[in-house]
């Protein structure tokens, strides 16, 4: 009888041990991956550190949602600017991650975080010896340089269609290098080229201070994580994770280990 009994209560642990692996299991398979759309060739947001591997605001950014969204696992891969939104549209990516402003043909394409994560204000950069360019206005007949796709690129497009007589050579190339905008502006290749305060930091710390920020922002802006339209529950438990992240101070904190300083404090005011 003792036996018996013994023999059941084994056989109920075991089916219960048994219910538990398979729950566990099941409930691991339940994790689903979501891949990121991102640069390397980004200083300080996106880039490959010495080990080659990404790293970055955005990336660490990215890994601290990731960490708060345990029903998801965010793996990255890497693109040229311009493609990321184009891998976006195929379903090749979950969420695009690469300092993306908000304008309204991206808003009738794309979800957009309710959130900003970082003020991407752009300004105009010129060598330092050059004075007479203050404003948008100064770099007509002259030539700057734009990252095709970006904010800037669009705002040098639409100056040239509200000022057919006004014109600005804008040249929209794949995102360059810091050595890369140097050569350029050395040679004359370019008159001017546009940054956020965080890069022109770094820029200027690596060259020498070769270059004179204009006071004045061209624009005003955050920079936003982007989905597809039918993709709306992961936009809201990213958009949960980000308002923990800047509730907490983390984002700040990330921000100032990141980039120099905090780059959060008024974007979602």
């Amino acid at each position: 009888m003792k036996k018996d009994i013994f023999k059941k209560s084994l056989l109920s642990a075991l089916a219960v041990a048994a219910l538990g692996f398979f729950s566990c299991r099941e409930e691991k398979n339940d994790v689903k991956t979501v891949i990121v759309g991102t640069g390397s060739d980004s200083k300080l947001y996106c880039y490959l550190d010495e080990k080659g591997e990404l790293a970055g605001f955005e990336i660490d950014v990215m890994k601290a949602i990731d960490e708060l969204l345990p029903q998801y696992k965010f793996e990255f891969q890497t693109f040229d600017f311009k493609n990321i939104l184009l891998a976006l549209s195929a379903g090749k990516i979950d969420i695009g991650a690469h300092m993306y402003e908000s304008n309204p043909e991206r808003r009738k394409n794309y979800l957009f975080t309710e959130y900003g994560y970082n003020d991407f204000s752009k300004y105009i950069v010129v060598l330092k010896e050059n004075t007479e360019v203050q404003s948008l206005k100064d770099l007509v007949g002259k030539t700057a340089q734009a990252s095709t796709g970006s904010a800037t690129g669009a705002i040098l497009q639409h100056w040239n269609e509200e000022h057919p007589n006004e014109q600005i050579n804008a040249v929209l190339t794949s995102t360059l290098t810091n050595e890369q905008v140097v050569a350029a502006m050395k040679n004359g290749t370019y008159d001017a080229f546009f940054s956020n305060i965080p890069s022109f930091n770094q820029i200027q710390k690596e060259y020498g201070g070769i270059f004179r920020l204009v006071e004045e922002p061209i624009s005003t802006s955050a920079s936003y994580f982007i989905f597809n339209l039918d993709n709306p529950q992961l936009k809201a438990d990213v958009d949960g994770a980000l308002k923990k992240l800047i509730d907490s101070g983390e984002l700040s904190r990330l921000a100032i280990k990141d980039l120099g300083s905090d780059t959060t404090q008024n974007i979602n005011k």
